[in-house]
């Protein structure tokens, strides 16, 4: 924890002492300090001495010095697990979600999904519901994050697929989310007890998935 303290910049160092709770204290640290050290690996220069500006709608970038390499990142993290993405080009979003009974589930399904994705969801059955939710929810949230509108964008706008055993997919996307249309949606690898979706531009990939123990 103290490597990863070091490589922080004095502002996240701040932010992190600001938790009230040691546990979260600590996520916010290894998550950030480990952000930095993958990008560092991945060409954009020390990780020490990284910089980031805020784009649009919150949405941080990297201040990429003439000889590192550009990339576009994007980070989420809840319960134990962070999620960290990293291209070498266009837009890229990301979304981790701990699976967990909410309360009203049925209720907020219905007020923030697209009336097919609700539609969708009230079909499965019961025991993969929840599944369902966390499927439906860290695939429109990947979505927002990579196009940089964030919640700017009705969710209510764009439908993707719900059902948590078939592939992610947008389905359509009208009116305001209408350039939602433009990106391609890929789950995760599983991590138990989780959920994680991939948003990017549509084109060719090759999807390195790397584990940090």
């Amino acid at each position: 924890m103290e490597q990863l303290m070091d490589v922080l910049s004095a502002d996240e160092r701040q932010r992190a002492e600001r938790f009230h709770f040691a546990e979260h204290r600590s996520r916010f640290i290894a998550a950030h300090g480990a952000m930095r050290i993958v990008l560092s690996a991945c060409g954009a220069g020390a990780a020490k001495d990284l910089t980031f500006a805020i784009g649009t709608n919150n949405k941080p970038r990297l201040q990429t010095p003439e000889h590192a390499r550009p990339l576009s990142f994007n980070l989420s993290h809840s319960g134990s697990w962070g999620l960290l993405a990293v291209a070498t080009e266009g837009s890229i979003g990301v979304d981790i979600e701990e699976i967990r009974t909410l309360d009203r589930m049925e209720r907020l399904a219905q007020d923030t999904f697209a009336p097919g994705e609700y539609v969708e969801l009230s079909a499965l059955d019961e025991m993969r519901r929840l599944d369902g939710f966390f499927a439906c929810w860290t695939r429109k949230e990947a979505l927002i994050k990579a196009d940089g509108r964030g919640l700017e964008i009705p969710l209510n706008c764009f439908e993707v697929r719900v059902d948590p055993d078939a592939p992610a997919a947008v389905l359509r996307a009208w009116g305001a989310a209408d350039a939602i249309n433009a990106y391609g949606l890929w789950d995760a690898p599983p991590v138990q007890g989780y959920r994680a979706a991939v948003a990017a531009p549509h084109g060719s990939y090759d999807f390195k998935y790397f584990y940090i123990l």
